[in-house]
């Protein structure tokens, strides 16, 4: 990858800086990474939190600087992946929300761009990219999680609509949308994988109900949604009956691309390390010098995936890579914090170092080692495409689904 920054790109910078800066102030040091995959917030910030992405999702849309890499016939800007790669990093220095809509911006946006036809593109993405409408993606199920393709919840044909029953879980912000991308069995004669279609759904309608999920952290960001003969039109459905995990691979690829300029957090550890008392204890400077490392692998792990991206390809085993060395990374981090603290470690909230921030964090943990595919799923994937090892046995796959030993 080629560092050096062209004059054209210098340029964009300059130009990026200069509209932020007539909006936005800088961002200021925080003590602690906010890295968490789930929001950590009560309802009323919640809410807060998602209205001000809103708004400053629409005010980027209406100066033109929403969807830096979008096509421009659904609202973007149609630059480059390194104009797109620019504005992101020059974004990040500001105080303004990241990440409250990465679900519809950064996942299920550029699938519907790439595999939708062109009135789903010019109906459903440019209120999307404004902000005028938050989605979430109902793919995770209570019997398929990590084994997506078992999934159970069944779509009937009904003349030029469909009717959708069944159960969705882990859903981030389902109370809170408008839209979602749901995946559901339409043929269960054939291998599970050609049997599911990808629809567009309507969460405002009173066959669906969104029930919130209480973390351990306190928050509930994450919901379940049952669908009672929900309806989805013909016209949503996102490519052919039965061709739905295509959807799925899609979203997956640009979630599992999407973290690669995650906030690392190894300062704010070596800060609390030197206030704790212990930033010159061998043991403790091993320790974090070790994180160090692993952050310098999931720097490299990106670099490698903007490389592939910029050269017009898309990232394989790179992501798994990726995220395999942020979630291990993360781990790390987190427990050496707690342990940092001492006794405080097991305090919460106001009565817990920097407002508990650390134990935030380390109890959604759990989270980010299961969004996005789990810790063993990237194993599997780097072991069978990196280093050639044999796959596991998938019987499932050759059988129809009706037929599979349950």
């Amino acid at each position: 990858m080629d560092f050096t920054e062209s004059e054209h790109e210098a340029a964009f910078r300059a130009e990026v800086r200069a509209w932020l800066a007539t909006v936005s102030e800088p961002r200021q040091p925080r003590a602690v990474p906010t890295n968490a995959i789930v929001a950590e917030w009560g309802p009323d910030e919640e809410r807060e939190k998602i209205e001000a992405a809103r708004r400053w999702q629409a005010a980027k849309f209406d100066a033109g600087w929403a969807g830096i890499t979008w096509p421009r016939d659904i609202g973007g800007r149609g630059g480059t992946r390194t104009e797109g790669i620019v504005f992101s990093q020059e974004e990040s220095k500001r105080e303004v929300p990241r990440g409250e809509l990465a679900v519809g911006l950064g996942w299920l946006g550029p699938m519907i761009d790439a595999l939708g036809t062109d009135e789903q593109r010019a109906r459903l993405l440019p209120p999307l990219l404004r902000g005028d409408e938050v989605w979430c993606q109902l793919f995770s199920e209570p019997g398929a999680g990590s084994d997506l393709a078992a999934l159970a919840t069944a779509a009937e044909r009904d003349g030029s609509e469909w009717r959708i029953t069944g159960q969705k879980v882990w859903t981030t912000f389902a109370h809170m949308s408008d839209w979602a991308v749901c995946l559901a069995r339409t043929d269960p004669t054939v291998p599970k994988h050609r049997g599911i279609t990808a629809f567009v759904l309507d969460m405002h309608q009173s066959a669906v109900e969104c029930r919130p999920l209480r973390q351990m952290t306190g928050s509930a960001n994450f919901n379940e949604v049952f669908l009672d003969g929900a309806v989805a039109r013909d016209e949503d459905r996102i490519g052919e009956v039965g061709d739905g995990w295509r959807a799925a691979m899609v979203t997956f690829m640009h979630e599992r691309t999407s973290g690669s300029g995650a906030e690392l957090g190894v300062s704010q550890l070596v800060d609390l390390a030197r206030g704790s008392g212990h930033g010159t204890d061998p043991v403790v400077r091993q320790r974090v010098a070790r994180i160090y490392s692993q952050a310098r692998v999931l720097e490299f792990s990106g670099y490698r995936m903007l490389t592939k991206l910029l050269q017009g390809g898309m990232p394989g085993p790179e992501s798994s890579t990726a995220k395999l060395a942020f979630t291990r990374m993360s781990t790390d981090m987190n427990d050496l914090a707690l342990t940092l603290q001492g006794p405080a470690g097991v305090l919460d909230g106001g009565d817990a170092p920097l407002e508990g921030g650390w134990q935030a964090y380390f109890l959604g943990m759990p989270g980010i080692r299961i969004g996005g595919g789990t810790d063993e799923i990237q194993r599997n994937i780097i072991g069978e495409r990196v280093l050639g090892l044999p796959g596991e046995p998938r019987v499932d796959k050759e059988i129809p689904f009706e037929e599979v030993p349950r």
